[in-house]
């Protein structure tokens, strides 16, 4: 790629906005994307990608236009949606929106449900944006590195959102490493991918491993529905639920944080397969190390849901570089968007900007017309989900748990995936009583399969010269930060590493 062909791109980009917003068709799919895309994050279970890929059948019917909008609008508003339950119900809606929990529900538990929902609303308004326009003008540079990044590079990047994850899902570090340590084992369940060995294969259905959704559902889900059996008096959000709102100034007084969540959520983005799941928690660290009030960061303090919400919908952005320019999808939801494009006859790769001029910007700009017109969607559809999430617990958790069981179910059609949901309820309460932070098992369960199968390949590659692994430079930069971010937690944290949790903060470790 050089920089003729991407000025072409540039000049094209209004021509391209103008042809989509002059096709009645386009806006049509997309608005309806959005709002399958709302539903999708808002059940628990069902994620972006599930949601994408129930509707690849009929992507294929429509025009190639069209067919992207709709898909572009389900993952948007699914990445967004998961923000919804995880501020009023506790439970992430995606594996993006787990670390929206540790400030959205606390901010919700004070009696400020609307602004919580306000800030993630307007936050991921912002990441979209800005992740969108930050890959579009840095395109050339983020394709080199995207060149340069191995397997090796890639099991570094989820082992650093694993430790951050669990470095920050509680005030005691050791107990959120412990939880992502047992999240890795229970993905190391099933067949080993590269050899085909069964781990831990008792039955039919361990061999086929574990999936990370009836995780979620159960550990957030119904691990809520038992604490709030615990509780003699169930709490209720809001008594007057009305639009969402924000906070005058927040934004403008956290532009450092809204910058440095972009330009994360990019770079995690440009990994591939590493997805939204690694962004939220580094934006989220690095928006607590520089933050003049740490202490508030898990209290309900909004810097705490800006940092980790810009992120995820920044990672958007970023996951279209190496699908447009390697072919390979940079996360769960890009690699469902790569199948429409083959299905399409549109072949992404090197040439990509050269046999289809004008594509990628039309794309891009297909993102930003859905983060306009489904957070205008998102504001004025506010008073009703928040009216209906924020009733009391012991009537929507029922529901939300049967609605937990059809998506459990929905992930394998077997009743095993259920009876694991129910198992991790169980661990998950039993977590929550003492103090352990769930989050870093759940993300230790979803990023562990892609860390073991780059691992694996990192060591077949380089078996004859295992120090050359070592020694790339990108994997130098990444093992250093890594060594520093462990330093820094033991060394800022190691006098509460082995002192129990006090009964009043079992609730502010979550």
């Amino acid at each position: 790629m050089n920089w003729s062909i991407l000025t072409q791109e540039w000049s094209l980009f209004p021509q391209m906005a103008w042809s989509v917003l002059s096709n009645p068709t386009t806006l049509i799919a997309l608005v309806a994307g959005g709002l399958l895309g709302l539903i999708g994050g808002i059940l628990p279970g069902i994620s972006a990608v599930m949601a994408m890929t129930l509707m690849l059948g009929l992507v294929f019917r429509l025009p190639v236009d069209a067919g992207m909008g709709l898909l572009v609008g389900i993952y948007t508003a699914a990445i967004y949606g998961g923000s919804v339950t995880a501020v009023l119900l506790n439970i992430p809606g995606t594996p993006a929106a787990a670390a929206t929990v540790l400030d959205g529900h606390a901010m919700a538990r004070k009696g400020k449900a609307r602004e919580a929902i306000g800030i993630a609303t307007w936050s991921s308004f912002i990441g979209e944006l800005g992740g969108e326009l930050g890959t579009f003008l840095l395109l050339p540079f983020v394709a080199v590195v995207a060149l340069k990044l191995g397997d090796w590079e890639v099991f570094l990047v989820s082992l650093i959102g694993v430790t951050l994850a669990g470095a920050l899902g509680a005030k005691n570090p050791l107990k959120g490493w412990i939880a992502a340590f047992v999240g890795f084992l229970v993905a190391m369940i099933g067949t080993d991918p590269i050899w085909g060995v069964f781990r831990y294969g008792y039955t039919p259905e361990l061999m086929r491993g574990i999936e990370f959704i009836p995780v979620l559902i159960g550990l957030f889900g119904l691990t809520e529905v038992f604490w709030v059996l615990r509780e003699k008096v169930p709490y209720q959000l809001v008594d007057d639920p009305g639009r969402m709102t924000v906070p005058k100034g927040l934004f403008k007084e956290n532009l450092d944080i809204i910058i440095r969540s972009v330009l994360i959520g990019i770079g995690v983005g440009i990994v591939p397969g590493v997805g939204e799941s690694v962004a939220p928690w580094l934006a989220y660290d690095a928006a607590k190390r520089v933050s003049k009030e740490p202490e508030k960061f898990g209290t309900g303090h909004g810097p705490g849901i800006i940092a980790p919400e810009v992120s995820n919908n920044a990672t958007s952005g970023g996951a279209l570089i190496p699908m447009f320019v390697l072919g390979l999808p940079g996360s769960g939801p890009t690699a469902v968007m790569l199948a429409a494009l083959f299905m399409y006859g549109v072949r992404p790769g090197p040439l990509l900007i050269v046999e289809h001029p004008g594509f990628i910007g039309k794309t891009i700009f297909l993102f930003w017309m859905s983060a306009v017109v489904f957070r205008v969607l998102s504001w004025l559809l506010s008073p009703y989900f928040i009216r209906l999430l924020s009733i009391r617990r012991e009537v929507i958790l029922p529901i939300a748990v049967a609605l937990g069981v059809i998506g459990a179910w929905g992930t394998g059609f077997t009743t095993f995936d259920v009876g694991v949901m129910f198992v991790f309820g169980v661990v998950g309460y039993l977590m929550r009583l003492r103090g352990y932070p769930m989050a870093p098992m759940v993300l230790g369960v979803l990023v562990g399969p892609i860390a073991d199968y780059s691992l694996r390949r990192a060591i077949l590659t380089y078996q004859d010269n295992i120090w050359a692994m070592f020694a790339r430079p990108i994997a130098v930069v990444l093992g250093i930060f890594w060594v520093v971010m462990l330093y820094s937690q033991f060394r800022g944290k190691g006098r509460t590493f082995f002192q129990p949790p006090k009964r009043e903060n079992v609730m502010e470790s979550e």
